[in-house]
């Protein structure tokens, strides 16, 4: 096939924002409205703006420039409440601060320095203190998630998961299945897949994200979504310009889905086509 796009999946949503997109973060509750934040950075005017987006619809909630660093990234959100880790210094990434930020007003609502997140849930957060001194092991402390007063529990801390989202696996050339996918996607989609593919299988549909460089040698990224029966539902360009357009061995950036470079949400496929563009769509027909 060419490298025309191909696409046969009901469209959901896609937002243009006036910033590069960062990272994504998912709300963690099951039982909770959908929604995610996009962090947006500004290298050039090294400003940070939130996004609150709700699922499936794609509507913007909010939008705020918070009352925080630049280097200040979101760890997730739980119950509507979104936490935050601080990075005070730029060529040391290790967290300073945890915290909580409101996503309507931009406004933190508390923090604790020398506190990283080790899990939370819809009402406690827990944590442990780093000290940059001390390399013993630190108990581990429990918050409360509305204003971050320090509660006892006997609990051990919640794991989160929301049932969901479903992230992919990423596979490095160096993988034993590498042959298996390089194979596949030449077959499919006549492009050889370099560095690292990203594999997710959900219901009938099994999705690849991969990376192709073309006859200039410039390095392009591809979402491919096919049925068991090889159906080619999606096949498109990611173009996400020459400096997030790379596979995490030759980045230092988070994945922007905080694993991999798409993610599913219940029936929707949700990936970045460019690096201030995010769309969705739905991977079945709708009711």
């Amino acid at each position: 096939m060419t490298d025309t796009d191909q696409n046969l999946l009901p469209f959901a949503f896609q937002l243009q924002f006036s910033d590069p997109v960062w990272r994504l973060v998912f709300e963690q509750i099951d039982t909770n409205p959908g929604l995610f934040v996009a962090e947006l950075r500004s290298r050039e005017s090294q400003t940070l703006t939130l996004v609150t987006v709700e699922l499936p619809t794609g509507k913007i909630r909010f939008e705020q420039k918070p009352l925080l660093p630049f280097h200040t990234s979101l760890t997730g959100v739980w119950n509507g409440f979104a936490l935050y880790h601080r990075f005070d210094n730029t060529r040391l990434p290790v967290p300073t601060a945890l915290g909580s930020v409101d996503l309507k007003t931009g406004l933190p609502r508390w923090e604790w320095p020398n506190h990283v997140l080790v899990s939370a849930n819809a009402d406690r957060v827990w944590a442990q203190r780093i000290s940059a001194t001390d390399r013993s092991p630190a108990p581990i402390v429990a918050f409360r998630l509305t204003d971050g007063e320090p509660v006892e529990t006997a609990e051990n801390p919640a794991v989160s998961h929301n049932s969901r989202l479903h992230f992919p696996v990423s596979y490095t050339m160096s993988s034993s299945w590498w042959p298996v996918f390089e194979r596949f996607i030449q077959k499919i989609a006549d492009h050889q897949a370099v560095e690292s593919v990203d594999y997710l299988e959900i219901g009938d549909k099994i999705i690849f994200s991969y990376y192709y460089r073309e006859t200039n040698d410039q390095l392009r990224s591809y979402l491919l979504i096919i049925d068991r029966l090889q159906t080619i539902w999606l096949h498109q360009r990611t173009n996400l310009g020459p400096e997030s357009a790379q596979p995490q061995s030759e980045s230092n950036a988070l994945p922007l889905f905080g694993n991999g470079s798409f993610c599913v949400w219940q029936n929707q496929v949700i990936f970045p086509s460019t690096s201030t563009c995010i769309t969705s769509f739905y991977l079945n027909s709708l009711p």
